[in-house]
């Protein structure tokens, strides 16, 4: 595919280069139109540089910076600011409010370019003048003017600045002290309002009786505080009476089935307690605390054991005494432990289950007492504190509006001094750069500009010209161009010849001089098709339109192979208007159409009906009576037997046929023959109708040989069209005696050699080449 791609490329890359040499061509034939458009557009740009206002232009600087904004705002970097605030600081220059301004710094003397205006023009005028733009990349803005004075250039530029200074400034300001007032009498509305509610504040605790407890961020009241106490005893009190019921129902259940009660005092010891069980068993309370006291004793003589052990030895006395104390103490506590159980083991065990039963009763009944009180305490509490939810929330609520008037009052004072603070070191800040300087020279017009632009407009509106000219030039202006959209092969070049006087063979170029250079075109066609690898017995010539000189052309070619020694029948089938048939001076004759109408032998009225002619080996059939019905009579059978007949009498068979857009016989010919010449007049024939004539052909089936170029004038015209070579004469389709014959033109010798070196090459390709249009 991509080799396609190139190979598609190639041809289009070389049609237009060929393009662009045909144009420089053509430019350089119509050389005194670019000539003439360059001269005007200089004279012009002359005379405008010689009129025009000179204009004066004068340019200041001017910094801008941006030092305030959110500096915690991350997103937004510096060269975002400067990108979103730099245009509208640039457009600030050219608002009527800044204009205005400097209209009004403006001298009477400086309003130069005002003058001739009204006043309500004026702000348009300098709007239209200035320009202001930031620098790349900077955060420098150029404000320029351009005026018909030096001096009022510079004074506007100042006028400008200065109002643009002063409306920032005025503006910045401005805006700061209204805020200022705003805040502050905002400020003190709000300090009235922090007033009345903070008085409020107190009056609602004291109405209440709230002591400004505060636990955690919340108000803890004393009535709250004893119901939650109360709360909290009650629920350990419901949380022993539990115990207390679980173990009665334990013992209650052992003493049924007959267990063995003494493993029900470990649990009693801990739902009962241990005094109160031991004095259920008539040990009193001296006793606990003297067990109390030893053990505490023995921990005390253990941990100072410890101590001395780690600093003397096992054999020290003091070691050694508190060795025997703490021995002599755990001996103690173990025979009493022994004594209280001998107590315990002492209680028979019809006793021991009414004696359990009893304390465990007691200390249920206790227990139940108290949880009664509390619950009864608790009720009491509890009421009390849901009364004093309601003032507790009203209370909340006045605190907490209390707070955020206190938290909006410190804002407004930190704006009010950020506000004052920047009213004299504000965000925006701005400074002149550079001053404007009066200027030398005008900036308007400059000669290299105004030039420059004057040459390249003569040189476009020139080429323009010679463009549309040759456009509308509805003719083929080169060889490669004629081949290229015809699609066929260009067999030769005649260039007009001079007159003869004579008719018959008298009137042609080849017979009168045979060796002249003019004659040297039909010789090369002759030799073109004699080359050929394909059969050219027998040819048409026609043309797409008449007086293209097809009638001369095929005369003169007939005259260069009869002298060529070939025998040459020269047959005039255009029998609506029949100009070989004039030409050789054979008018009212019978000919071609008689013989296609006879039903006689062929062969006999064939040798009636041919003309011989002076020149050995060259006879002419004429086109015979003029009839109606032409196409009809070459169309039928009679024409192929005629041509079969010819070809076996003679070596090569002439045919001259209608132009091909003005009949249809050259078609119907064409059917019969070997091929068909194309013959084309440059200068004469449009383009378009010789390319509808080719299609024509095309369409029918007739096998185009080639195009002959005919009449070529001089070496000058001919290098316009790019042929630039060729020899031959016209003939206008018609009447023979009114074709016109030109003396030759300069520079043919030196054409000749080029113009025989092109035929060889279009011989050798009619050889190698097949037919592009076959039948």
């Amino acid at each position: 595919m991509h080799q396609q791609e190139t190979q598609g490329a190639s041809p289009r890359a070389a049609h237009a280069v060929q393009s662009l040499v045909q144009f420089a061509r053509v430019v350089r034939y119509r050389q005194s139109v670019l000539i003439g458009a360059v001269v005007v557009g200089v004279l012009l740009g002359g005379l405008y540089y010689a009129t025009a206002t000179r204009l004066y232009q004068a340019k200041a600087s001017l910094l801008v910076l941006q030092t305030g904004g959110d500096v915690t705002n991350t997103a937004m970097s510096p060269e975002g600011i400067r990108q979103g605030l730099m245009p509208t600081y640039e457009r600030l220059f050219t608002s009527a409010v800044v204009l205005e301004g400097a209209i009004r710094h403006l001298e009477p003397a400086q309003r130069v370019d005002f003058q001739p205006y009204p006043p309500e023009k004026w702000l348009n005028i300098l709007r239209t003048n200035l320009t202001a733009s930031t620098l790349r990349q900077t955060n420098i803005i150029e404000i320029a003017y351009r005026s018909n004075s030096s001096q009022s250039a510079v004074a506007v530029v100042n006028a400008v600045l200065r109002s643009y200074l002063e409306f920032m400034d005025k503006t910045h300001k401005g805006t700061a002290g209204q805020i200022i007032q705003v805040i502050t009498r905002e400020k003190a509305q709000l300090e009235d309002r922090l007033a009345a509610k903070e008085q409020e504040v107190l009056q609602t605790r004291r109405r209440f009786g709230d002591l400004g407890i505060r636990a955690g961020g919340t108000v803890v009241h004393p009535t709250v505080q004893r119901a939650i106490s109360l709360n909290e005893a009650l629920v350990k009190t419901q949380q022993k009476r539990i115990e207390l019921q679980a173990s009665q129902s334990a013992l209650l259940a052992a003493i049924r089935h007959g267990e063995d009660l003494r493993p029900q005092l470990l649990g009693l010891e801990n739902a009962v307690g241990r005094e109160f069980l031991l004095a259920g068993f008539g040990m009193g309370s001296r006793d606990v605390e003297s067990e109390t006291h030893l053990q505490k004793t023995l921990l005390d003589s253990q941990a100072e054991l410890k101590t001395l052990q780690a600093y003397y030895g096992p054999a020290h006395p003091r070691v050694v005494a508190v060795q025997d104390r703490v021995r002599l103490t755990s001996g103690y506590l173990a025979d009493y432990q022994s004594r209280i159980d001998q107590k315990l083991l002492g209680v028979r065990e019809r006793q021991l289950g009414p004696l359990l039963t009893q304390m465990v009763q007691q200390r249920l009944n206790e227990t139940w007492q108290q949880e009664n009180s509390l619950r009864a305490s608790f009720d009491a509490a509890r009421s009390e504190a849901v009364n004093l939810n309601g003032d507790m929330a009203r209370l909340e609520i006045l605190e907490h509006d209390l707070r955020w008037l206190r938290d909006l009052r410190d804002v407004l004072l930190n704006q009010i001094a950020s506000v004052d603070l920047r009213q004299d070191h504000g965000d925006i800040r701005t400074a002149v750069v550079s001053e404007p300087v009066l200027p030398t020279s005008p900036v308007w017009p400059k000669l290299s500009i105004v030039g420059a632009c004057c040459l390249l407009a003569g040189i476009g509106l020139g080429l323009g010209l010679i463009y549309a000219l040759d456009i509308l030039d509805d003719h083929f202006r080169s060889p490669e161009e004629l081949r290229t959209q015809l699609g066929i092969n260009l067999l030769a070049m005649v260039r007009e010849i001079p007159s003869l006087v004579g008719e018959g063979l008298q009137g042609l170029q080849t017979y009168v001089a045979p060796n002249a250079m003019e004659s040297e075109a039909f010789r090369t066609l002759r030799t073109t098709l004699s080359l050929s690898n394909r059969e050219t017995t027998r040819l048409v010539i026609s043309s797409a339109e008449p007086g293209d000189g097809k009638t001369t052309v095929l005369a003169n070619l007939a005259v260069s192979y009869a002298q060529s020694g070939k025998k040459t029948l020269m047959i005039d089938a255009d029998m609506r208007r029949p100009g070989l048939t004039a030409l050789l001076g054979m008018k009212g004759r019978s000919g071609l159409s008689d013989v296609l109408v006879s039903q006689h032998n062929l062969h006999e009225t064939g040798v009636e009906q041919v003309q011989s002619l002076p020149l050995t080996g060259l006879d002419f059939l004429p086109a015979g009576t003029r009839r109606p019905d032409s196409a009809e009579l070459l169309g039928s059978s009679r024409l192929a037997e005629l041509l079969a007949w010819a070809e076996s009498r003679y070596d090569q068979i002439l045919i001259d046929s209608p132009p091909g857009l003005a009949a249809s016989d050259a078609s119907l010919i064409g059917r019969h023959v070997d091929g068909l010449l194309l013959v084309v007049q440059p200068k004469k024939s449009q383009r378009r109708m010789v390319i509808h004539a080719v299609e024509n052909f095309v369409a029918h089936g007739v096998n185009l040989l080639g195009v002959v170029v005919n009449r070529l004038a001089s070496a000058k015209e001919d290098s316009i069209y790019g042929y630039g070579y060729g020899y031959g004469y016209g003939y206008g389709y018609g009447d023979a005696k009114a074709e016109h014959h030109q003396a030759e033109e300069p520079g043919a010798l030196e054409i000749d050699a080029a113009a025989e070196l092109a035929t060889t090459q279009t011989a050798a390709e009619l050889s190698n080449v097949a037919p592009r249009h076959a039948a």
